[in-house]
């Protein structure tokens, strides 16, 4: 079986060129696709379908939200063996204050740059490469190899939440985050909180009528960071790196003359398996209770933040090193680099953990490496779009070319 896949791998390897992976990447980095865009991601995915149509792959668009569409494209297997889904999202963060032109991508010395570079859109193509070098060497499968490029997962997941729940089914399936070329069948949960807190307004000449919410806030953050924290970097997690929590925006008061009546902490805390959602609102309760014993005028309520998730929790990720798909994963990556893959732990939050926990589909993240997620230089490395579009294709070949009968 192995001489059989290595024979097939080097036959969709030839079928593809460096320069044709490095083209479709660029030409989705051109096309602007986070939420300042008045369709989002709608140009993005119709360019990509419309290529993966022009190379004979049955791909359409299917529409999640008002001009907002998934991609499912599909090689067809005859039936006889597992379905593997490779997946991406399409949305990138906003360009923000970039440093270099965010949509007008250019390699140097090896590195791709431009907004979505590395974050996910060199992950995107790289699989999307793998079915059209599959299909260019019109290799029968005998399961389905199915692509399915999502809107939405810089936000609410409202992409993987409609293949949860609508389907294509897999049996497995990958997502090409970027990892730097590192398998990852685990990462932790997230979870996005709001801490209101509420005082008295008065004017700043007479401060002492008011009851101050800044000050509430501050409090709290004192206790947040001398009590909280320290339990919190003392867990350790069998699977994942360890919980966080990050104290990410202060809003407070309208002006310096008024007391302020009203504050607001957001809140990112990274929770781990070994924990649970009524555990982490729990000790957030436990540290309004101590506040208010110190002083009976505090006041706080938590919330949980509605902008980070449409209807399925952000629950940790969790999948069996064991797996058939992390150990095909392993041999492909030895196969290609000459080098046996690491196994780690995802630092993110991904649309896998919907995927294995909702959509009962074991899924791990795999991608190529870079730098500058979400900052003002981002950059892919080009050779590990080459590498992962060759590593995406032995683990096609090897799960869905089986035929699972014998």
């Amino acid at each position: 079986m192995a001489a059989v896949l290595s024979d097939l791998s080097g036959k969709v390897s030839r079928a593809v060129k460096k320069s044709e992976v490095e083209r479709l990447v660029k030409d989705l980095v051109r096309i602007p696709s986070h939420s300042d865009v008045p369709t989002r991601e709608k140009r993005v995915a119709e360019f990509l379908n419309e290529y993966l149509v022009s190379e004979g792959i049955a791909s359409k668009l299917r529409t999640v939200q008002k001009d907002r569409p998934n991609l499912i494209a599909v090689i067809g297997g005859s039936g006889s063996g597992k379905k593997l889904m490779l997946n991406g999202h399409t949305d990138t963060v906003p360009a923000y204050d970039m440093d270099m032109p965010p949509f007008t991508p250019r390699v140097v010395k090896g590195r791709l740059y431009g907004r979505g570079a590395l974050d996910m859109k060199g992950g995107l193509g790289a699989m999307a490469m793998t079915l059209v070098g599959i299909r260019r060497s019109r290799i029968k499968l005998n399961g389905d190899l199915i692509l399915t490029a999502v809107i939405g997962e810089e936000q609410k997941s409202e992409g993987m939440e409609d293949i949860v729940l609508h389907g294509p089914r897999a049996d497995m399936a990958i997502v090409g985050e970027p990892t730097d070329m590192e398998i990852q069948p685990s990462h932790r949960g997230l979870e996005w909180l709001e801490v209101h807190f509420y005082g008295k307004a008065a004017h700043g000449g007479q401060a002492e009528k008011g009851v101050n919410a800044i000050s509430m806030a501050s409090r709290f953050v004192q206790k947040v960071e001398q009590d909280l924290m320290p339990r919190l970097r003392a867990r350790k997690s069998r699977s994942t790196l360890p919980p966080t929590l990050n104290l990410g925006v202060i809003q407070g008061g309208q002006q310096p003359s008024s007391v302020a009546d009203h504050c607001v902490i957001k809140i990112d805390r990274r929770w781990v398996p070994e924990e649970n959602l009524q555990q982490v609102f729990e000790e957030f309760y436990d540290l309004f209770d101590k506040l208010k014993a110190e002083d009976p005028k505090f006041r706080a309520e938590l919330k949980r933040d509605p902008s980070n998730m449409l209807t399925m929790t952000h629950v940790p990720n969790v999948v069996s090193v064991a797996h058939p798909v992390v150990k095909s994963l392993g041999n492909a990556v030895k196969s290609v680099t000459g080098r046996s893959a690491k196994l780690t732990s995802f630092w993110g939050w991904t649309d896998a953990a919907l995927m294995t926990h909702f959509g009962k589909t074991p899924t791990v993240v795999f991608g190529p490496g870079g730098a500058g997620a979400h900052a003002k230089t981002e950059y892919v490395r080009t050779d590990d779009l080459v590498k992962c579009t060759r590593i995406y294709s032995e683990v096609a070949l090897d799960i869905c070319a089986r035929d699972q009968r014998n």
